[in-house]
């Protein structure tokens, strides 16, 4: 019939003999074959694994949802048309595409899932599959298979000598690409998402450690930024799952929606939707770990916002700060007679040249033997986070702990595998020196909340101490200024160990609470010796002030500013 494809054959009518003939062949696009009907593992999701080839030669394998079907079937053409597959202009003739992809019976059938990552002993890219799955071919189905920038340039051992291997010695270049191995072992060890930041000032050299660590996965393109609605940062994610997502400029993210956002890729559950009748529609599920970029940390922004940054943001975002002590932004080492930014130009020129090689050997090795490397990457990590976490009880170190422990077990085992070209102990080191830099900028190795109250009180008492706390001597004495919007009564002095501030119940409770839990402020003042308290053990004490007044007070004294109450390890 001339030109390869599908045709379509009708009938007509001989104008001679009336007889039933069959009709002009009529092109409707180029050769496609529909090779497999796919469904979920619940009877649902149906589609048809569509295989072409481009004008190029090269072939492309879609697993196309049925849904696409439905309607007019723009949709469907335009994803062909962009994969490279030639159809039809005439528009009598489109219509017919969808019915030869509907009516088609192929003998083979596949198990589709719609995000990526770890299905049974398979792991699931949009264009491949690594791994023996259990029963039939696992296969990605989608709208679309390019919403990940999945692909390869280079050769692995040039990524390994060239941006891998400089790297070392660089504590946050060396996390970055450690995470970048981290990424897939998510399910492996059924860990919770999270991520890490990496926040400093501006030409740090923060873009390149996230552009090493994309480029495991493949070409500039693989780097996203935080410039995103709620509902584009969940399908973005959705895509990513036990992958590494990779999101630059933190500061374009809108302050109002940040701490969401981090609960949002942290918790790996999408938002609650309903379908048009009403009834609930399941909700994206996904599982990731991120590494984000920026000049200002996520409670910067949450703050911003008018907003309390609470311990949760802390532990699902670790704030990890960008410039090295005594280095050069990022860079704690550089090669001999190289500044740091020809340092940070040769790495991106590298990056951009050399990618996707170490996803696809990495997923090799771990599909090869998945139960070996669990283990393997289990016993490193607990080992690290043990070592990361000393005696500490506090949970939230002990959850930053795990995922900087398992940065390091991924890198160490990658290194193991040849891909990093990284002495053994190297992933490890950086992932000590980071956590040691999370503390140090945090203030505290104990839980955040109570260092956060003690600090918010003490601000407070700092701000409004001489304006709104009436000095007790002078409170009587009508000659004196009156104090304006009065919190309390200040008492003592230098000669008699400091103030003590007298506040006034609902003062303390609405204004230097606010954002905490009043009760666990008091709690939390009194663990530390820096609270008066009732004889029944009350926060509270019914006090006769200078003013004749009687009234509940909280009594907060000066062991507030004692040194031992700045670690806030209390227990409350």
């Amino acid at each position: 019939m001339g030109r390869p494809g599908v045709y379509w054959i009708g009938t007509g009518q001989d104008r001679a003999t009336g007889a039933t003939v069959e009709a002009e062949p009529q092109w409707i696009c180029s050769p496609l074959q529909v090779a497999a009907d796919t469904r979920d593992g619940h009877g649902s999701e149906w589609g048809r694994l569509l295989v072409f080839a481009d004008r190029d030669g090269q072939e492309h394998r879609w697993a196309m949802p049925m849904a696409m079907l439905a309607g007019g079937g723009e949709e469907l053409r335009a994803e062909l048309l962009r994969q490279g597959l030639d159809i039809t202009s005439i528009a009598q003739r489109r219509t017919r595409l969808l019915d030869y992809i509907a009516q088609a019976r192929p003998d083979a059938k596949a198990r589709c899932v719609l995000r990526t990552g770890w299905h049974g002993g398979a792991f699931v890219l949009p264009t491949e599959t690594f791994g023996e799955p259990d029963g039939e071919p696992v296969i990605f189905q989608g709208a679309t298979v390019d919403g990940v920038a999945l692909a390869t340039a280079g050769t692995l051992e040039q990524w390994r000598t060239e941006v891998a291997a400089p790297c070392a010695g660089n504590s946050r270049l060396v996390l970055a690409l450690s995470a970048a191995f981290a990424g897939p072992c998510l399910g492996l060890l059924d860990a919770e998402g999270g991520g890490f930041h990496l926040r400093g000032g501006s030409s740090s050299g923060k873009s390149t450690a996230l552009a090493v660590a994309g480029s495991v996965f493949g070409p500039p393109a693989y780097v996203r930024t935080w410039r995103a609605t709620d509902n584009a940062l969940e399908a973005v994610a959705a895509l990513h799952s036990d992958l590494l997502l990779l999101l630059d400029e933190i500061g374009q993210l809108d302050p109002r929606s940040a701490g969401a956002a981090a609960y949002l890729l942290a918790n790996g559950l999408g938002k609650g939707r309903s379908n048009r009748d009403g009834s609930a529609r399941a909700a994206v599920r996904f599982r990731v770990l991120f590494l984000s970029a920026g000049e200002v940390g996520l409670g910067d922004l949450v703050t911003a916002a008018g907003h309390k940054s609470r311990a949760g943001h802390e532990v699902r975002v670790i704030d990890v700060p960008a410039d090295v002590e005594g280095g050069a932004g990022v860079f704690e080492r550089l090669p001999d007679g190289c500044e740091p930014g020809e340092f940070a130009d040769r790495l991106k020129r590298a990056a951009a040249g050399h990618y996707g090689h170490a996803l696809r050997a990495w997923l090799q090795s771990l599909t090869a033997d998945t139960a070996a490397a669990t283990d393997a990457l289990r016993a490193r990590r607990d080992e690290v986070a043990a070592e990361l976490c000393g005696h500490s009880s506090v949970g939230q170190v002990r959850r930053v702990a795990q995922r900087f422990a398992l940065a390091a077990a991924a890198g160490e085992l990658a290194t193991a595998h040849g891909l990093t070209g990284w002495p053994q102990g190297e992933a490890e080191r950086a992932a000590r020196a980071c956590f040691a830099a999370w503390i140090g900028s945090r203030g505290t190795e104990g839980a955040a909340e109570p260092a956060a109250m003690l600090a918010q009180v003490r601000l407070f008492l700092a701000q409004h101490g001489e304006s709104r706390f009436s000095p007790w001597r002078d409170a009587d004495e009508s000659h004196k200024p009156r104090t304006i919007n009065r919190a309390g009564f200040r008492k003592g002095g230098d000669d008699d160990g400091g103030l003590a501030y007298y506040v006034y119940a609902d003062v303390f409770r609405a204004e230097v609470c606010a954002g905490f839990d009043p009760k666990q402020v008091a709690r939390t003042l009194g663990q530390h010796g820096a609270l008066r308290l009732a004889s029944d053990g009350g926060f509270t004490r019914m006090e006769r002030l200078p003013n004749k007044e009687r009234a509940r007070m909280y009594v907060v004294l000066p062991e507030l500013w004692a040194e031992d109450c700045d670690d806030g390890e209390a227990d409350a």
